[in-house]
């Protein structure tokens, strides 16, 4: 499929053409005279010539359509003047449409102007019916915006990016800016480049540059610099600098300190409380948008962006646990400036003057009711016994292995029964028959846990196809997802490690959408809003 019409230019020659066509010259006699066609003058060239000036016709027909001009592209429709007023009319009409030359695209333009038919009309399904409307979902997914689209391919969406690309200074809006936010297929590699207020766009935490070990301790660090290697040191004291634990608290440093320095002309041992209040109204808030927000992207091209939009009151907690965590390192590393930013908000953050980060206070979570929790488990078992109850049997065993092991979903993720202590059978702890169809399996890795535990352990190793009682099966993932994603990158990754589990995200992903059915279908009320609310 081609995605992109044809360039909608003309030659005079071709104008010439069609123009003795509206005047009545038969076709047989206007494409060998103004197109230098070989087509001989039969009824089978005949019909040849007439199709070679309708499709010109039609071109010039979305040639006034691209200009605005729906007035010429109607007389042009209406086929041959049958009077000499209608002739001059025509010709007219095309006089005017070669003086126009070739349009460029504008905003307003339908895609069926710019993209083959076949294209189109998967675009106009997903309600894409504009450019604008284009530009809008490449800017909100990047440039993976054609897997929101039914039926369209890499191939034919990397075309499209590639036109958007070629065009990207054209399409402007009313004030002049750009319509296609700058990070949208932008893979240029970025550059190092020192932190501070002259910086021309955020950049990951590793194309930041230190402050001089020299002058570290003298007090002529530059304070953007000092607070670089301040991150960088308490990351490398924290999390061993790998792991989804460093990705997370490096995400959040980072955007503190990005911010503190282009928003706020501020170092990061130069924050004070007014600035923690302005940084969580940011985190609710983040504007200018275009600079600070933008979808998922490699971290070594210019189309990466801080944020991916506004973070909810969960995600703002989160980062406030984490700069807790920071702010409280630096105090015990000798950092006095550290007391700037305590580590919990206060009596002092009232509702009247940040109701946003207010509400988004750092406390510590109760307890789920015990009630609550175990109605939440009896829906996940009810929707385990249908035969596509994968997903379910899989969210039961990790939530009840949650819980009974006060495991985080880091942990959870790589948890083997290796690596949690789990020896052989216990005695008498055999599962029942009805649990596991007609095999009757003692749950070799299991001993140590709960019966309950246990039994969806196996249930659920059983849909990965993995013997819960066979050799070697220590080392393999406790949790794991039951069939690999119909990706390439799946593929791999099962290939490479068959007894693998879900990644940290992966896991989040799927407990996540456990509560949202839960609270959709049975209790709006419950109490757990996120997988963190579930660990006990």
């Amino acid at each position: 499929m081609i995605p992109a019409a044809p360039s909608v230019s003309l030659t005079r020659s071709e104008f010439a053409a069609v123009r003795a066509y509206v005047q009545g010259m038969p076709a047989a006699m206007v494409v060998p005279r103004y197109l230098s066609d070989d087509t001989d003058d039969d009824d089978a060239g005949a019909e040849s010539a007439l199709r070679i000036l309708l499709a010109l016709r039609d071109r010039m027909v979305q040639l006034a359509h691209l200009h605005g001009r729906a007035d010429l592209a109607d007389l042009l429709l209406a086929g041959p003047g049958r009077s000499n007023r209608g002739m001059d009319r025509r010709v007219d009409a095309l006089g005017e449409l070669e003086r126009l030359g070739t349009a460029a695209p504008q905003a307003q333009h339908s895609v069926e102007l710019w993209f083959a038919p076949a294209l189109a009309r998967r675009l106009r399904n997903a309600d894409i019916v504009t450019l604008k409307a284009l530009f809008g979902l490449a800017n909100q997914r990047g440039t993976a915006w054609w897997r929101a689209v039914p039926r369209i391919g890499a191939l034919a969406g990397t075309a499209i990016n590639r036109w958007l690309g070629e065009h990207r200074s054209v399409f402007k809006g009313a004030e002049g800016a750009p319509l296609l936010h700058a990070h949208v297929g932008n893979r240029a590699p970025l550059q190092p480049a020192a932190l501070g207020p002259a910086l021309r766009q955020p950049l990951p935490l590793e194309w930041l540059s230190e402050a001089p070990a020299a002058a570290i301790g003298t007090g002529d660090a530059c304070p953007y610099s000092h607070g670089v290697t301040v991150v960088k040191a308490w990351l490398r004291d924290t999390t061993d600098g790998q792991g989804s634990t460093f990705a997370a608290y490096r995400k959040e440093a980072e955007r503190l300190l990005l911010w503190a320095a282009l928003e706020r002309s501020k170092g990061l041992s130069q924050l004070d409380l007014d600035d923690r209040r302005g940084y969580l109204a940011f985190l609710a808030s983040p504007e200018p948008a275009s600079r600070w927000c933008g979808p998922r992207a490699p971290r070594h091209q210019a189309a990466w962006r801080p944020l991916t939009g506004a973070l909810s009151p969960a995600s703002q907690r989160h980062s406030l646990r984490v700069l807790a965590a920071l702010f409280r390192w630096m105090h015990d590393n000798g950092y006095p400036c550290a007391a700037r930013w305590p580590a919990q908000i206060g009596a002092e953050m009232t509702t009247a003057t940040a109701p946003d980060a207010a509400a988004a206070t750092p406390t510590a979570r109760a307890p789920l009711p015990e009630d609550s929790v175990a109605a939440f488990l009896s829906w996940l078992t009810s929707q385990a016994e249908a035969s596509d109850g994968q997903r379910y049997r899989a969210a039961r065993a990790a939530i009840l292995l949650l819980r009974e092991r006060e495991l985080s979903l880091d942990q959870l993720s790589s948890a083997t029964a290796r690596s949690l202590s789990l020896a052989g059978p216990a005695d008498g702890m055999a599962i029942e028959p009805s649990t596991l169809g007609n095999h009757v399996h003692a749950p070799c890795p299991g001993s140590g846990l709960a019966p309950a535990t246990r039994t969806a352990l196996a249930r659920h190793w059983q849909d990965r196809n993995l013997q819960w009682e066979g050799p070697g099966m220590e080392d393999a993932c406790l949790i794991g997802p039951p069939t690999a994603p119909p990706t390439g990158r799946a593929r791999r990754k099962r290939a490479a490690q068959p007894l693998g589990g879900y990644s940290a995200r992966g896991l989040h992903a799927l407990l996540a959408a456990m509560l949202e059915r839960y609270r959709e279908r049975c209790d709006p009320a419950f109490a757990a809003r996120s997988p963190r609310d579930l660990m006990a």
